[in-house]
């Protein structure tokens, strides 16, 4: 009877486990399908060419896109690892074609993948050749003209560039060499699965092709209106020229956004209130606002707490006058590091990515690009310019983007910025019309919806002075620290009390019994 009691309870608890696992396992495979990633192999990083904003610029047009990214050098790839049940495309960037950079098994594995697959620059395989129908060809010392529509761009002298004659189902823009040889080829290149781009800039009618290429490569269609926004605004800023700057463009009819950092500390100085003031002027102009991320001089692994009380206290603050952001902006670096994308850019649905400065100090570097509701591509109006005229029509633009100009210095600079912005011939995006967001800090939610302002779901009225706001109380909830693990990890703790009464009862059955053969042999 004992033998057939514990070997039943055995059974049960072989069959809890066994649901769990199943249930885990089920899990898991539904979160790996949610979160496919886009490998990106690069083969080097060669700063003579621009080669890291190369890859901030691909990791930036890839979350434009919404799919999240996975960046790894050429030497670092291993056997096997390109899959389809772990990657939904591949991305090959040589940027350093003379470094003789090559991976047998990356380039065997590339071969048998049956996802998209993205080739940039040269040394194009054979196989990849024959997935887009075409023999390419390899053109040494000439110079290239760009054109897509009615804008052209003169492209840098090149030692040699790799172009792609015959048809494929789309072709983005046409290159055509200096001289007599009038022959052109496509700079984009899509065919099913696989796209192919001679080269990545970094600016110009080049970047937007190469925006439109990606895009087309994964299925995203349509045309996206660029949001102008106004970067490099913080506290101590020229408010006054910054005020000016929204109401021209509010003449002008043209919506507009700014980009401005904030501090947490001493915000009840005449300053602070000054700062917050100009903003819900910009407000009231219809311009929204994207809260720049903290400057990062030092960060380890243990600065998540600091940069998540920093980051709920500057929110608050402006929160309780009135000045409500739609979204976050940071630079690209932001998105692939684990802490300062939890602790900071996962709090919003609007996301703005910027290019990368000079030095970038990252706290929990893990090369793990994630998505949002909405990705901005930050692309400088500066930039457009080495275009013809400057020219730029919406329907070259395939992803979110935003236009961004420098905050004006000067008069000088008031004046030229608002002269460029309004020749440019763009239909403008205009949150007003199409702009819904949301973004958390702790006990406090902002939203925006199409010119609305809502504070913890309730509409809130931005007015000239900081009021109507006092009965929300910003305070930053107590997390605790296993609260997660409790919450999603039950079976667990179920698993051990249920092992734990069992073994009880097992020893309890079994010392009966020797008790009771112990008393019957003195007996």
């Amino acid at each position: 009877m004992t033998r057939r009691f514990i070997g039943l309870m055995g059974l049960v608890v072989s069959l809890l486990l066994g649901v769990t696992f199943l249930n885990n396992v089920g899990a898991y495979a539904q979160s790996q399908i949610k979160t496919q990633r886009v490998l990106i192999v690069y083969d080097a990083r060669n700063p003579r060419a621009g080669g890291p904003a190369k890859i901030a610029t691909l990791q930036r047009l890839l979350a434009s896109v919404g799919v999240p990214t996975q960046t790894e050098a050429l030497t670092n790839y291993h056997a096997g690892q390109l899959t389809t049940q772990k990657y939904q495309g591949v991305v090959t960037l040589v940027d350093w074609p003379s470094g003789h950079g090559h991976n047998a098994a990356f380039t065997r594995d590339r071969d048998r993948f049956t996802g998209r697959q993205l080739h940039i620059g040269q040394n194009l395989s054979a196989a990849e050749a024959r997935h887009l129908h075409t023999t390419p060809k390899t053109r040494y010392h000439q110079q290239f003209t760009l054109r897509a529509g009615n804008s052209w761009q003169l492209l840098p002298f090149s030692e040699n560039l790799t172009v792609l004659p015959g048809q494929a189902d789309r072709k983005l823009g046409q290159l055509r060499a200096q001289g007599t040889d009038q022959t052109t080829y496509a700079y984009g290149t899509v065919r099913g699965r696989y796209g192919y781009l001679p080269y990545l800039a970094n600016d110009g009618l080049s970047l937007i092709l190469a925006m439109r290429t990606v895009a087309t490569l994964f299925q995203q269609t349509g045309t996206q209106r660029p949001l102008l926004t106004v970067t490099g605004v913080t506290p101590y800023s020229n408010l006054r020229r910054l005020r000016q700057l929204g109401q021209q463009l509010a003449a002008a009819n043209i919506p507009f956004a700014i980009s401005t950092t904030t501090v947490a500390n001493n915000t009840a100085l005449q300053g602070f209130s000054d700062f917050t003031r100009t903003l819900r002027a910009i407000e009231r102009d219809n311009g929204v606002i994207f809260l720049q991320t903290p400057t990062v001089h030092a960060a380890d692994t243990k600065s998540g707490n600091t940069l998540e009380q920093l980051m709920v206290a500057q929110l608050n603050q402006l929160g309780q006058r009135q000045v409500i952001p739609v979204g976050l902006s940071a630079p690209a670096y932001w998105n692939q590091d684990k802490l300062l994308r939890r602790h900071g850019l996962q709090r919003a649905s609007d996301v703005l990515l910027l290019p990368n400065p000079t030095g970038q100090v990252y706290a929990q570097r893990d090369n793990l690009g994630a998505t949002y509701e909405r990705t901005w591509f930050g692309l400088s109006l500066r930039s457009l310019q080495t275009q013809r005229d400057g020219q730029l029509t919406p329907d070259q633009l395939a992803l979110p983007t935003a236009i961004t100009t420098p905050m004006p210095t000067s008069a000088r600079q008031l004046t030229a910025t608002l002269r460029q912005v309004k020749a440019l011939p763009v239909t403008w995006y205009d949150p007003q019309q199409r702009l819904q967001t949301s973004l958390t800090s702790a006990s406090a939610t902002f939203a925006y919806r199409r010119g609305t302002y809502l504070l913890n779901g309730q509409t809130v009225t931005i007015g000239t002075d900081a009021a109507g706001v006092p009965r929300y109380h910003f305070t930053r909830k107590n997390r605790v620290v296993l609260g997660n693990y409790f919450k999603y990890q039950g079976w667990v703790l179920l698993i051990f009390f249920t092992v734990t009464t069992l073994v009880l009862i097992a020893f309890l059955v079994v010392g009966r019994r020797i008790y009771r053969r112990k008393f019957m042999r003195q007996k």
